[in-house]
């Protein structure tokens, strides 16, 4: 489980707390820069990731997309924080995606 999102909001507590809960390996990386967090993902091997959606639909230089974009490959589920509907993202091509309000849960 990759969690890039803050821990003070219902969605990112309760995310931490049941991956504890259920022994699940938990990663929160310490950067806000798109590329640290990327290599960390492929580093870590996630299959799961919850996330805001600033990080879903950023969009990554033409000249590194594809390079990016391989880095998420490992990523089976996505679960981002917004009340939005999301439409497809340029870094994640998880088939499953799915979006929550991070206030409201």
């Amino acid at each position: 489980m990759f969690i890039s999102l803050n821990l003070e909001t219902p969605l990112g507590l309760s995310s931490f707390i049941a991956n504890n809960a259920n022994f699940q390996k938990v990663y929160i990386p310490s950067s806000f820069n798109m590329s640290k967090i990327l290599h960390s993902l492929k580093t870590q091997d996630s299959k799961v990731i919850v996330c805001d959606e600033e990080l879903y639909s950023l969009e990554p230089p033409q000249s590194k997309k594809e390079e990016l974009s391989a880095m998420t490959e490992s990523v089976k589920k996505v679960v981002v924080a917004s009340s939005k509907k999301l439409g497809a993202s340029p870094l994640f091509r998880a088939g499953d995606v799915s979006s929550v309000d991070p206030y409201k849960l």
